[in-house]
C-alpha cells in the first residue's frame, strides 16, 4: 500500500462519509441562513429550491432516455431552480402588491368618510 491520504484516513470509505456529510451541512447552512431572510428572499429561495427539486427529476428522467440521466438531472436543476426562483420572487411581489392596494382603497375609504363626518 502506498502513502496517500486515502489509506490513513480510512480509505474510500471515509470519502464516501464525505459526500454523505457534505450536503448535510449544505442543508443545514441554508435553513439556519433562512433565519435571517426577509420574506421576499425565503420566498425566492423557496421557489428556487422547489424548482432545483422538481428540474431535477424530470431532467433524469429526460436524461435517461437520453442515456445521460446525470447531465439531464444537472441541466434540470440549474433550470428548475432558475424559473423557481424567477417564480417565487414574482408570487412575493404580486402578493405585496395586492396588500398595498388592499391598504390603499381601505384607507381611501376611511377618507371619505372622516370628509363626510366633517361636513356636518
Amino acid at each position: 500500500m502506498g502513502n496517500n491520504a486515502l489509506t490513513k484516513t480510512g480509505g474510500p470509505r471515509a470519502l464516501g462519509n464525505l459526500r454523505l456529510v457534505a450536503p448535510l451541512l449544505i442543508v443545514f447552512a441554508i435553513i439556519l441562513g433562512g433565519c435571517t431572510m426577509d420574506e421576499t428572499q425565503q420566498r425566492t429561495v423557496s421557489g428556487a429550491g422547489i424548482g432545483a427539486a422538481g428540474g431535477a427529476a424530470l431532467g433524469a428522467i429526460a436524461g435517461a432516455f437520453a442515456g445521460v440521466p446525470g447531465m439531464g438531472a444537472a441541466i434540470g436543476a440549474g433550470a428548475g431552480a432558475a424559473i423557481g426562483g424567477t417564480a417565487g420572487y414574482v408570487v412575493d411581489q404580486k402578493d405585496k402588491r395586492q396588500t398595498a392596494e388592499n391598504r390603499n382603497r381601505q384607507l381611501e375609504a376611511e377618507n371619505r368618510q372622516l370628509r363626510q363626518e366633517n361636513q356636518y
